[in-house]
């Protein structure tokens, strides 16, 4: 019996041979592409790493008296803001002992930018040592800016007092009975507060402090809103 071929009459097929480019040609394409991977990554420079890339954050510690210690992994430093916080610690009573108090402290934000770290704090303290005496039962509000180089070394400070009591600067439109102070945050990364002499209507001095953590290295910007004073 004649054996019948399926292939087309003056057809040939071979499964080494197909209408694709030759095999050859595929490898050496695919030998320059992983040179070419190799050399760039050769050449690519390794990312620094910043605090803000790393997960470790400053600490703020408040220890004896108006120092404060600040923490981040192993570095470590100690910070006197003794001639900036406003207010009292060392308090008496004349009809009864008392124990020392000890600083108040929030952190407001805390930035890194340009290989420098940014803080902003809020401190408080009592307005009068003598807790029986004027003002004996307030307690003043200091903002403070810190900016930190390496190592967490201090390079510059400012410190600007909104409530003292003595002094009858206060915050604008404060509501006193709440005690966490929520005029003293940031809002959309900035912070904004208006404070001052605001009881008398005849003698007012307000000033507006801002402060953007986009732009830490700033610090706070002061610009006066009202000044009148008596005739």
């Amino acid at each position: 019996m004649e054996k019948h071929h399926w292939a087309p009459r003056d057809g040939f097929w071979s499964p080494t041979i197909s209408n694709g480019p030759p095999n050859y040609m595929i490898t050496s394409i695919i030998l320059v592409l992983i040179c070419s991977l190799i050399a760039h990554g050769a050449q690519a420079k390794p990312q620094p790493i910043t605090r803000s890339q790393n997960t470790t954050a400053i600490k703020v510690y408040q220890t004896r008296g108006k120092r404060i210690r600040l923490v981040a992994g192993k570095e470590r430093t100690l910070i006197d803001l003794t001639d900036d916080v406003s207010g009292c610690l060392n308090l008496f009573d004349p009809h009864a002992p008392i124990a020392k108090r000890p600083l108040e402290i929030k952190v407001i934000d805390r930035v890194r930018k340009d290989d420098k770290d940014y803080l902003v704090l809020l401190t408080g303290a009592q307005s009068n040592c003598n807790v029986q005496g004027f003002c004996g039962a307030a307690v003043n509000l200091t903002l403070i800016w810190l900016k930190l180089g390496a190592g967490l070394k201090l390079e510059e400070k400012k410190a600007v007092v909104i409530e003292d009591c003595k002094f009858d600067i206060y915050i604008k439109d404060h509501d006193y009975d709440r005690l966490d102070y929520p005029e003293v945050r940031l809002v959309r990364g900035k912070l904004t507060v208006e404070y001052g002499k605001t009881l008398d209507d005849n003698d007012r001095n307000l000033s507006r402090l801002a402060y953007d953590r986009k732009s830490p290295e700033q610090g706070f910007v002061i610009t006066t809103v009202e000044k009148k004073s008596k005739q």
